[in-house]
């Protein structure tokens, strides 16, 4: 099955998107029914025949099976192919005359709950096979060095990505084994490919492999390898604001700094004030709420003001609910002191997880994000965007070193990428490099999916203290 591992992919994408389209017909259905009983059910039926379209669209769009395919550029894909036929047969019925027929509002409706469920059904179904260990195909990995276990560990922790290595090829002469034991990867030598015969894809870490060797590799395509993936070290720049050029046989990169494009900021902030007022007056009774259980929990004001460093590198007020005591400051030197195997934890992602500042309204604000309520009024002002590098403060710039330059050049998020990729699970080095990446590969369907998830992510509370 491993060989054939795409196939097998392809075909479980192909039912979860089915699955998706079948259910966004049918709440598109209930819904138009629920208002009005005047539509004729089992007419309906027969637009199950367009569940083929999609899927050839889809197919045609490289969705299956989408191995090595970025959540961001996936949503992207499904979403364009999904309005795109829609649309086409909404003016495919008015064509031909037969739009009296249907009903428009069931087609708005299914067309926008499709934008919905179908991507839903891909992340279900595909979760269901990572866990069931039946996703990913099997690759090798062939470098010999820091780097290359750095893509190891990073696709063994995001199988969704549909690579799973389980050789790594390198200088280390040890015998192979006769299986791997599950998602650790057996190592062969540099002089023993052939034991790779039923393998057809192979990642090539290019900075950590001999020339001869990567010679011998790309002029015999990868000893009978069907794909070869070649990795830089430049990983963070990631690959949404890079364009390939073939130059007659060079190979060159394209990098754009997508944010940094004053029209693409223009849109961006279009986007925050049409957001952030519709959400601040969906936040207004939750907000009172808030306070008032602020005010009966702890003594102290219900608002708490930090001075941030915003675009540009000036100083900002950033607003929240208070979550913390009033002598917050004093009470955090009193506790490091008293136990300094907090400090290395507080050093490295400033923070601490049993933060004793921290009240008990408090800490079920910062669990649930609610806290951050009050910043919509940041973004209103244009001092900071719904999305975007978490705003620091002034000590912390020593910590972006040359990604300060970059940061301050747009404006803080309430959320960002970091947020969103294990929060505060990750290192202040990571939280810098995801903000650089961000900034370099801005799109709107990046701010789209960083929003989902962070929508996914309050709900599960992860890594939030």
């Amino acid at each position: 099955m491993d060989r054939h591992a795409r196939f097998w992919m392809s075909v479980l994408l192909i039912f979860a998107d089915a699955v998706g389209l079948v259910l966004a017909g049918i709440l598109g259905f209930t819904l138009r029914y629920m208002m009005s009983e005047l539509v004729n059910p089992p007419f309906y039926w027969n637009l199950l025949a367009l569940i083929p379209i999609f899927l050839v669209v889809y197919a045609l769009r490289g969705l299956y099976p989408g191995v090595g395919l970025s959540p961001v550029e996936e949503l992207r894909r499904l979403s364009t192919a999904t309005s795109a036929v829609f649309l086409v047969f909404t003016a495919f019925t008015f064509w031909i005359r037969i739009s009296e027929y249907f009903s428009r509002l069931i087609i708005a409706y299914s067309w926008i709950f499709a934008l919905v469920t179908v991507p839903l059904s891909r992340w279900v179904f595909r979760t269901i096979a990572v866990n069931l260990g039946l996703w990913g195909e099997p690759v090798v990995v062939v470098g010999d060095g820091p780097q290359t276990q750095r893509v190891v560990d990073f696709l063994l922790a995001r199988m969704r990505f549909g690579l799973r290595p389980v050789v790594i090829l390198n200088d280390e002469n040890e015998p192979p084994q006769n299986s791997p034991v599950l998602h650790v990867p057996i190592k062969i030598a540099l002089n023993k490919p052939d034991l790779l015969a039923n393998l057809n894809t192979a990642i090539l870490i290019d900075s950590e492999l001999p020339k001869e060797f990567q010679s011998r590799l790309l002029s015999e395509q990868g000893f009978h390898f069907q794909r070869l993936i070649l990795m830089s070290d430049m990983g963070w720049i990631g690959s949404l604001g890079v364009t390939p050029y073939d130059l007659e046989g060079l190979l060159g990169l394209e990098l754009r700094q997508n944010l940094l494009v004053p029209w693409h900021q223009r849109i961006k902030r279009a986007i925050d004030i049409l957001l952030s007022g519709f959400l601040g007056l969906l936040a207004v009774p939750i907000g009172v709420l808030v306070a008032l259980a602020i005010r009966l929990d702890t003594p102290g004001r219900i608002f708490y003001r930090q001075r941030r460093i915003g675009k540009s590198g000036e100083e900002i007020n950033v607003w929240k609910f208070r979550t913390m005591i009033s002598n917050a400051d004093r009470r955090l030197e009193d506790y490091l002191a008293d136990h300094p195997e907090s400090n290395a934890e507080w050093q490295e992602k400033h923070k601490l997880q049993n933060d004793p500042r921290i009240t008990r309204v408090g800490r079920f604000l910062r669990r649930t994000s609610l806290d951050e309520i009050p910043q919509l009024w940041n973004v209103m002002k244009g001092e900071m965007s719904l999305v975007g590098p978490r705003p620091i403060v002034a000590e912390e710039t020593e910590k972006y070193q040359a990604g300060y330059q970059l940061y301050k050049r747009v404006r803080p998020g309430i959320t960002g990428l970091w947020q969103v990729s294990r929060r505060t699970d990750t290192s202040y080095a990571d939280r810098v490099r995801y903000d650089e990446y961000y900034v370099r590969n801005w799109s709107i369907w990046l701010d789209i999916y960083i929003i989902l998830r962070t929508v996914w992510v309050v709900l599960r509370g992860d890594g939030a203290y």
